[in-house]
């Protein structure tokens, strides 16, 4: 009995002597692993961040499979912002959509020295100065991206999308290299919301090509498509392989503890975040510095290890950007700067001739196919016949071909020293497709079919707009499938879309069981609409997205729309008398109200926007100027729409109220000479 206690006391004391070596020994690994991680993170950050290592890749290699070893035997040891984390599982039925705290919204472009010329002035007297300082960046052609960082971990990364709702792509971007998965020092914001752009060495671009080529696969036609479509794969493995490169342009969102004066002093924070900002980033004092740095740059451009298109040009100062304000699509403090497009030389075989959505007939120059930028053309515009007239072009030149914004292929000019045996580019007679007549639009330099309801091409881009993403937002209903709907005598229009059954898409080829149930669940989503996006959904001409936005906060329902009048749709802002005619004239053809009103017999059900207003704003017209203090701008803009108003950018005799803050700027003294009533913020409130 006694030698039985003995064993048991013999044992309990091994057994805490092994947990104390135990716990002794998981305290150094765990504090080797912290080591190792910190260690191989900072030699990341040299190597893809500031392309400056200070090992060798061997070196590197050779601590990254220790790590991955203590990993393997500690499982509870591995964190978030260890370098193995970075590739994580696939994603299943496809990337989520989030809607943007703050809209990422576009920039308007300059193309030449006037139009920059034309935006620093107005800078200036928006600002009431002689030198608005700016930020001049480099324009990636990339993707642009929103990166949410919490407690200085990195949280989440959303796509642009339509600048209000973007897609999930956490797990690719955390696959990027040069960006961290953790910030750089103690003392880092609960809160940052960023604004980046995605990118590719051009050196990695053309090594994938190459490679697909072998294996005899599409290639990517240019590096931001590269980008784009890599941040698009479902497997992050993939993402992770191709190398793809990141720079932080924009604070969307920080505490206000962290809230710099100016753009500049924001960036300089971020990069001692650890966050990659380019190193050609700029601080401009004047417009001559600015044309400067743009020269500079341009020249520069074939040298750098990425592609550039321009440069963007921001006003510096937070305080002066608030006063100069934005428009619905851009902020009016930023421009991009566009460098001159590449361009070629080649042969103009043919002409051919497009018909689009709206039956305006485009010609279109078939060339001998010719490498511009990386990109082979083979067809490029010529917008319309008047271009063709001025830049006399014909049949059998050599002419420069550019990519407009390095995208779009044009013909530039005609190399009239080549010139022998051309002939003359003659306007059609008849519709290319339907044979019918085409008509001059008047007042305008362009040709259009007039049997919309007849030709298969307005048709067929009719259903391919109303299906599209920000339309009805339809998914599975390809070009391809729209063709052999109606070819099939399944649908007439996209009202017939949503009384199609089952045994009608099973008719189809290449169209089984399980893409039929998905798009037959896709058509009863659509079903419920915005009304915004049911008026853009329409195709009504020159209404675009933002405009059917504007629309849809005006009028109680789809039926107050359709029965507007021309003066009353004129007095709407951003409506003029061409856009406004052009909705009077859809509305008047019978066909398209039977439209609408099949789609509402076929169960679509528009959302319409729930308006309670305030009697002080209702029908009047606000513009808003200056900085202030209890409300951020972009929330005084809401309480007014959503009130009722119309809101403007600039005071006219039709402005009721100008609302003022500090350092207000030109609007106060117009504002002041046409008697407009100026209310402070404290008035502002009262009024709401």
């Amino acid at each position: 009995m006694m030698l039985l206690v003995l064993q048991q006391v013999k044992m309990k004391t091994q057994c805490h002597q092994d947990l104390r070596e135990m716990s002794y020994t998981n305290k150094i690994s765990k504090k080797l692993y912290n080591q190792l991680k910190k260690k191989l993170n900072t030699y990341s950050e040299q190597y893809h961040t500031y392309d400056a290592p200070t090992v060798s890749d061997e070196e590197f290699d050779r601590l990254y499979s220790q790590l991955k070893d203590i990993e393997t035997n500690n499982p509870s040891f591995i964190a978030d912002d260890s370098p193995t984390q970075r590739v994580g599982a696939k994603v299943h039925g496809g990337f989520s959509k989030v809607k943007h705290i703050v809209p990422m919204m576009s920039l308007s472009n300059a193309v030449n020295h006037t139009d920059f010329s034309s935006f620093y002035k107005r800078v200036n007297e928006d600002a009431g100065l002689m030198n608005t300082k700016l930020f001049a960046e480099p324009k990636f052609d990339g993707l642009a991206i929103c990166i949410t960082y919490q407690n200085g971990e990195f949280v989440s990364a959303v796509t642009r999308g339509d600048g209000r709702v973007g897609e999930d792509v956490t797990s690719n971007i955390k696959t990027i290299k040069s960006l961290p998965l953790k910030l750089n020092g103690t003392e880092v914001p609960k809160k940052l919301i960023i604004v980046a752009e995605v990118f590719v060495f051009i050196k990695d671009f053309n090594m994938l090509n190459k490679q697909l080529e072998k294996l005899d696969k599409k290639t990517f036609a240019n590096p931001r498509n590269f980008a784009a479509g890599t941040v698009r794969q479902l497997d992050p493995t993939i993402c992770y392989k191709r190398n793809l490169q990141i720079y932080i342009h924009g604070i969307m969102d920080i505490d206000e503890s962290y809230r710099d004066s100016n753009h500049s002093e924001a960036m300089r924070r971020l990069k001692r975040f650890g966050l990659n900002i380019c190193e050609h980033n700029k601080k401009i004092n004047n417009e001559s510095d600015a044309l400067e740095f743009y020269n500079f740059m341009n020249n520069k451009r074939d040298s750098l290890p990425y592609e550039i298109d321009g440069i963007v040009y921001k006003v510096d100062d937070y305080a002066l950007r608030e006063i100069i304000g934005k428009t619905n699509k851009a902020p009016k403090w930023s421009i991009a700067y566009k460098f001159k497009s590449l361009e070629m030389r080649t042969y103009l075989k043919d002409v051919t001739f497009q018909v689009g959505r709206t039956g305006i007939i485009t010609p279109v120059a078939e060339l001998d196919p010719v490498n511009i930028g990386g990109v082979k053309v083979s067809r490029a515009s010529l917008h319309n016949f008047d271009e063709i007239q001025k830049k006399d072009i014909c049949i059998g030149d050599y002419v420069f071909v550019k990519r407009a914004g390095d995208v779009i292929p044009e013909v530039d000019r005609v190399d009239k020293t080549k010139r022998k045996n051309v002939s003359k580019i003659t306007i059609p007679k008849k519709c290319p497709s339907c044979r019918s007549s085409i008509k001059r639009v008047s007042t305008q330099s362009i040709f259009r079919c007039e049997n919309e309801y007849g030709c298969m091409p307005q048709i067929i881009q009719s259903i391919s707009h109303f299906s599209s993403r920000k339309a009805m937002n339809i998914n599975g209903l390809g070009e391809s499938i729209i063709i052999s709907l109606v070819e099939n005598k399944l649908i007439r229009d996209y009202a017939d879309l949503f009384s199609l059954k089952k045994s009608d898409l099973l008719k189809l080829e290449r169209m089984g069981e399980l893409s039929v149930k998905n798009l037959i669940d896709s058509l009863e989503k659509a079903k419920e609409p915005s009304f915004d996006r049911f008026i853009f959904a329409l195709g009504i001409r020159e209404v675009g997205e933002t405009l059917a936005r504007i629309i849809a906060n005006e009028f109680k329902d789809i039926h107050s729309f359709m029965e507007a009048k021309l003066v009353a749709l004129e007095d709407i802002k951003d409506i003029g008398p061409i856009v406004a005619k052009n909705i009077e004239d859809f509305f008047r053809k019978e066909k398209n109200v039977i439209k609408i009103n099949r789609l509402i017999e076929n169960g679509v059900n528009i959302r319409y926007l729930q308006k309670s207003f305030n009697k002080h704003f209702e029908n009047k017209s606000f513009v808003i100027t200056g900085s202030f203090k209890i409300f951020p701008r972009k929330k005084i803009e809401e309480y007014i729409i959503n009130n009722g108003a119309k809101l403007s950018s600039t005071v006219s005799k039709k402005t009721d109220f100008l609302v003022c803050g500090d350092k207000p700027g030109s609007k106060y003294e117009k504002a002041k000479n046409l008697n407009v009533k100026i209310l402070n913020e404290d008035e502002f409130i009262k009024l709401l």
